[in-house]
């Protein structure tokens, strides 16, 4: 019989909360299933996960009017709030979105643009010789470190998905994101070639590729 020393229960470390943000109109698509693979293996690992489809909420267009730095919260009437909390609470974020034209798609743009003045804190600075410092800008405490995994899908074969910036731009465009609240990219899918989603077993071994991802998550 196997006994555990008095305070190992309380050592174990809390699951992590995992999101994932999907943009892509396709439920059922690539993209949408390396995600879900991500979760998969998370689930496995005994973590708590969540799947977001950006296609599924109203998210408007920032307005650039700052309320809600000082409200702490979006003033405008949709879906973004709710979002946003989610985003909050998580500790991995699985950000998933095919390329369009060397981006992310449209309605992932706003998802970000609108978190700015509520992921950020500016503070107000400190004035030497004439201009002022941005000292105390950052990202907000329950912003900073996330973990982050980047999955992306382009039409474009290797390696001209990264000569002509195709999947390259994308993954870029979402590294600006990451960056500024000094998360850490875990790690990057890329599916090139989409047309030819089962060339040699392809899709299955990206697949497991996601699973194996979500199953090593750790704090």
């Amino acid at each position: 019989m196997a006994f555990t020393e008095a305070g190992e229960e309380n050592k174990k470390k809390p699951p992590l909360s995992v999101l994932a943000i999907v943009a892509t109109a396709r439920k059922k698509g690539l993209v949408s299933s390396l995600a879900q693979k991500v979760l998969e293996g998370a689930n496995e690992a005994g973590h708590t996960t969540e799947f977001v489809n950006l296609y599924h909420y109203k998210i408007d267009y920032c307005r650039g009017c700052w309320m809600c730095e000082t409200k702490g919260k979006c003033v405008l009437k949709d879906d973004f709030n709710i979002l946003f909390e989610k985003v909050k609470n998580a500790d991995v974020l699985v950000l998933a979105a095919p390329t369009y034209w060397s981006n992310v798609p449209g309605i992932m743009n706003p998802f970000f643009d609108r978190q700015y003045g509520l992921a950020m804190h500016y503070g107000e600075g400190k004035v030497l010789f004439g201009k002022r410092l941005p000292l105390g800008f950052g990202p907000r405490k329950e912003m900073r470190g996330k973990k982050v995994i980047l999955i992306t899908a382009c039409t474009t074969p290797f390696p001209f998905n990264f000569l002509m910036d195709e999947s390259r731009g994308a993954i870029r465009a979402v590294k600006n994101y990451t960056r500024k609240i000094k998360a850490k990219v875990i790690a990057k899918v890329i599916f090139t070639d989409s047309r030819f989603l089962n060339y040699k077993g392809k899709r299955e071994k990206l697949e497991n590729k996601c699973i194996e991802i979500g199953k090593k998550f750790r704090r």
